[in-house]
């Protein structure tokens, strides 16, 4: 199979596995097809994550047949619930796909494809083949974890950062990305891990957006493909991140956070009535598109929405459960995905519920409940691992606030940030001057505040469960300012007169230079998105180090079948020599950046230089049972506690392979009696 056939497999094949289970579950419970596309990519990683725990607590290997009879047991419990009344209700998801004309149709799958082709493209151009392997120390992270899973069969949450260790001692670590790409059999690791990524990444982030847009304009039937288009090309998508850092189950849980959000929006909605309806008394809604071009035909098409009432308690429990099920699943990809969810639940909630507490005080409490979790991770040992941590990046307060203000995000900023900015403020006042969509402006200042306490590194520490980044916090924070773009377009297209009862029709010449403007305003991205793919991608890259040279990998492809299968090489995990295991199935004792070592481990790192003429330090090494090691003199990164494995070795035993730059040297050494 060739390198681009195995990315496409991986490319469907976890597109498959993480849509398929989710959305059985969904119809099953008697929810529409809308619905269940929006809460399914969640659904999937709840089912992976906790079949995972589930399988290796019963001592079986994580497997494909494991994950079907699991997602058939979900799909069969929710049938059966919903046959005894814990049925999902209708939603405004349950209306037609779209009320756009055929031509309006093909003209937004036109800018659909556009947009992806400005986002992809400068990417792949970059990588330059399937198996490219990006230059982040978190991309040796996620390569070892498949391997691991894929020789052992072991994917439980509760004992995945076993890699982290050169013992394998058990540890926490949230798994459900790696339980959903594990699964994919017969595709070498990096293109399967390239792959998966690049699907996770952007179908079910536009998608989200485009499901999300539905929800808080159902009347607006350009929403939903204008809000997809603006999510894939803002800056600061998880497809950015993903280039950018590396965090790929944190980018990939937000990915999945617009849909989940939506589907919780819907039920909301459904389950109290609390927000408001969307017909002529929402001003933004009511609005038509601000291009005559692309919405004519639309206007002679019916949007119909669902109509909503109150359900009854049943209908109620059983949305909060999928609910639930879903942000178990956001959780299990990265908690402060889970974190982020249960905000905008809360925002949601408080907001639209506030006019009705008098009436009905019992909503009060549900914004309560949904922050509850995040006050015991912040005040109790539960999230120690988190709100110890110390670092990231700090920048000056006028800085946050010029990135905020403009769209120039950390993650990527280019001028394309600016001109939707430009967009999206008049946005977010009408939206916060409109019932249906004001907790949509109220989510957006939310995060606002948490990327500022980020930046500033403010002593309040709000974003401690965010690790302080605010390149985590700008990807949901894009994906609420695609949204308010929308009703941006509308108040710019009132203002401008291209709309209302005063409209003048636009000349062909207007429409040319609007379309030429917006397309000129894309294209002007393309540049800084090659140039920041470069900084990851590239063979070679002045004043950034490199895990891998071509010249290693050759020599240790070359040397592969004729060192022992389970040898083990002692070698700095910043060095070519960390990436073997994932590559072509060698031994590193240190696998990952960031392992746990003990002191027994320090000890044998320590040795490298006298081992060959000290018999104890030749059993330093011998006692960890380290076979090789290999010398790096060109480091993505230097860490003073590897450099003794570079020094000396002359006298440890006969030079397996060298180049320009490193060797491997077999460990022959006396150590004594």
């Amino acid at each position: 199979m060739t390198d681009l056939l195995q990315l496409g497999a991986a490319f469907l094949g976890v597109l498959l596995i993480a849509y398929a289970p989710g959305y059985l579950v969904v119809r099953a419970a008697a929810g529409s097809r809308g619905l269940a596309l929006a809460l399914a990519p969640a659904l999937g990683a709840c089912i992976a994550g906790v079949g995972a725990i589930a399988a290796q607590g019963v001592g079986l290997r994580w497997s494909l047949p494991v994950l079907i009879v699991l997602s058939a047991a979900a799909i069969a419990l929710a049938g059966g619930l919903a046959r005894l009344g814990l049925a999902l209700p209708s939603t405004v998801l349950d209306a037609p796909w779209s009320a756009l004309g055929r031509r309006a149709q093909l003209a937004w799958g036109g800018i659909l494809a556009g947009a992806l082709l400005l986002a992809v493209g400068p990417i792949a151009a970059r990588a330059g083949r399937a198996d490219a392997v990006l230059e982040r120390y978190d991309t040796l992270f996620h390569l070892t974890a498949l391997a691991y899973i894929r020789e052992t069969g072991q994917a439980s949450s509760l004992t995945l950062n076993a890699v982290a260790s050169p013992t394998r001692s058990p540890a926490s670590y949230p798994a459900a990305f790696h339980d959903l790409v594990a699964l994919i059999p017969g595709i070498d690791i990096p293109i399967l891990l390239n792959g998966a990524t690049l699907a996770l990444a952007v179908v079910p982030w536009a998608l989200g957006a485009a499901l999300l847009a539905r929800v808080a304009l159902p009347r607006t039937p350009w929403a939903p493909p204008a809000c997809a288009a603006i999510a894939i090309v803002i800056p600061a998508s998880p497809l950015d991140l993903w280039i950018h850092l590396s965090p790929i189950p944190n980018l990939v849980g937000f990915a999945f956070l617009g849909g989940a959000l939506a589907g919780a929006a819907a039920l909301w909605e459904s389950c109290t009535g609390t927000v408001p309806p969307a017909d002529g008394s929402s001003p933004v809604e009511a609005q038509a598109a601000p291009s005559r071009a692309a919405t004519a035909p639309a206007r002679t098409a019916q949007v119909r929405t669902v109509p909503v009432r109150t359900a009854p308690i049943r209908t109620a429990v059983a949305a909060t459960g999928m609910i639930a099920a879903a942000g178990a699943g956001l959780t299990l990809l990265q908690p402060n995905v889970g974190v982020t969810a249960l905000l905008a639940v809360a925002v949601l909630t408080a907001v639209t519920g506030l006019p009705h507490w008098r009436t009905r005080p019992l909503l009060a409490i549900v914004p309560l409940l949904a922050l509850a979790p995040i006050a015991a991770l912040v005040l109790t040992p539960l999230g120690a691992r988190v709100t110890g941590f110390t670092g990231g990046l700090r920048v000056p307060w006028y800085t946050a606030l010029g990135e905020v203000g403009l769209g120039l995000w950390t993650v990527w900023p280019m001028a394309l940030g600016v001109c939707l900015a430009v967009l999206w403020w008049p946005g977010l006042v009408r939206a916060a001057r409109t019932p249906r969509i004001r907790w949509i402006a109220a989510l957006w200042g939310v995060l606002v505040v948490l990327y500022l306490d980020a930046a500033v590194d403010s002593p309040l520490n709000l974003s401690v469960l965010y690790f302080r980044g605010q390149d985590r916090i700008a990807v949901p924070l894009a994906l609420v300012s695609a949204l308010l773009v929308i009703p941006g377009l509308q108040a710019w297209a009132r203002r401008l007169r291209l709309v209302g009862e005063d409209a003048e029709p636009l000349s062909a010449a207007t429409r040319a230079v609007l379309v030429l403007t917006a397309v000129a305003v894309a294209l002007s991205s393309v540049p800084p998105r090659l140039d920041n793919a470069a900084l990851n991608l590239d063979a070679e890259y002045a004043g950034r180090g490199r895990f891998l040279q071509a010249d290693e990998v050759a020599r240790f492809t070359e040397v592969a079948d004729q060192l022992d299968p389970d040898a083990t090489i002692l070698a700095s995990p910043y060095s070519g020599a960390s990436h073997m295991y994932a590559l072509l199935g060698l031994r590193a004792y240190v696998p990952v950046a960031g392992a746990v070592l003990t002191a027994p481990d320090r000890a044998a790192i320590d040795a490298v230089p006298e081992a060959g003429s000290s018999p104890a330090a030749c059993r330093a090494l011998r006692d960890r049972g380290i076979d090789y090691v290999y010398q790096e003199s060109i480091l993505y990164q230097r860490d003073t506690t590897f450099s003794p494995i570079g020094w000396g070795g002359d006298d440890l035993g006969p030079v397996v392979f060298e180049t320009s730059h490193s060797r491997l040297i077999r460990v022959e050494c006396d150590p004594g009696a």
